[in-house]
């Protein structure tokens, strides 16, 4: 079992190295700063360089992007946990929140300023959070951050989407810059982001679907960067056999990829408190980082 989760590692490792995005981000004056992701990492890690570009900018607003996704699923699941168990403390400190929401609260926890805060967490899909976030900025400087394994296909879409074919997608230009946050795949594998549920398979579907993604929507909702090498091509290949979920498959794939939640789900449940528990350890650790360099 170990052999196999170390064969997958590296090979979504291979991917995650292959489709990493530079940051453009200068120490400028920004009027929007957009943390656009499902992980708070992006809040954590980001906090330090927010503070700084708010001494630029007193006005720049805190902009945070994302819907329900699998968080929705994960609460429901989490909540049943903690509700057989009988942890009335930890049940009281889950709230349901969208991923906006949650990235909002983790933000305030770390000292922005609620009045700053603009939360868009209506969107269903890339598109509807690219809407969002363009029309939000109508045309003025944002700094958007995200992971590494976002920050790709969010930069091919956006430059597709808004910057290239605008009237089509219902988007503004968007005149932005990216501040990603570079992690290895193991480094990823945190509870408080779900990615370490069902032994690292959450990280291991998106990663399967990466070249596809790219694949598949070329020039119609993204742009593909690049031809991918042998090497990147074994290693998606290996990933897309085993992890089907992100890859919107019909018919047998679909009920496949229905199936593959099982374990993830199975794995959550018996790992609520470690996502409590992580998520504190995390914004503590976030917290102390910022003292430090304040």
């Amino acid at each position: 079992m170990k052999k196999k989760f170390l064969s997958y590692l590296k090979a979504a490792e291979t991917i995650n190295r292959a489709y990493d995005v530079r940051s453009t981000f200068k120490y400028q004056k920004y009027d929007y700063f957009i943390v656009y992701d499902d992980d708070i990492t992006a809040v954590l890690k980001s906090a330090p360089l927010y503070f700084e570009l708010k001494k630029i900018n007193p006005h720049m607003k805190y902009v945070v992007v994302g819907g329900e996704g699998l968080l929705a699923i994960a609460f429901k699941v989490m909540r049943l946990s903690l509700k057989m168990r009988g942890s009335k403390r930890r049940l009281n400190a889950l709230k349901a929140e969208t991923e906006a929401q949650r990235l909002k609260r983790v933000a305030m926890s770390l000292g922005v300023d609620e009045k700053d805060i603009i939360v868009a967490d209506k969107g269903h899909n890339t598109t509807e959070n690219l809407q969002a976030m363009s029309k939000i900025a109508n045309g003025k400087k944002s700094l958007v951050v995200s992971t590494q394994r976002l920050a790709m296909i969010f930069k091919q879409s956006a430059d597709f989407q808004c910057n290239k074919n605008p009237e089509v997608f219902g988007c503004v230009y968007f005149d932005y810059d990216l501040f990603v946050i570079h992690q290895s795949v193991e480094k990823t594998l945190r509870w408080y982001n779900f990615q370490k549920a069902g032994n690292g398979r959450v990280a291991f579907h998106l990663f399967a679907s990466i070249v596809r993604r790219f694949d598949v929507y070329d020039e119609k909702f993204l742009i593909k960067p690049f031809e991918p090498n042998d090497e990147v091509k074994r290693a998606d290949a290996h990933l897309r056999r085993r992890f089907v979920i992100k890859q919107r498959l019909k018919g047998l794939g679909y009920l496949r990829a229905l199936i593959q939640y099982v374990p993830i789900v199975i794995s959550i449940f018996f790992h609520a408190e470690e996502y409590l528990i992580d998520e504190e350890n995390a914004i503590h650790e976030a917290e102390h980082e910022l003292a430090l360099k304040r």
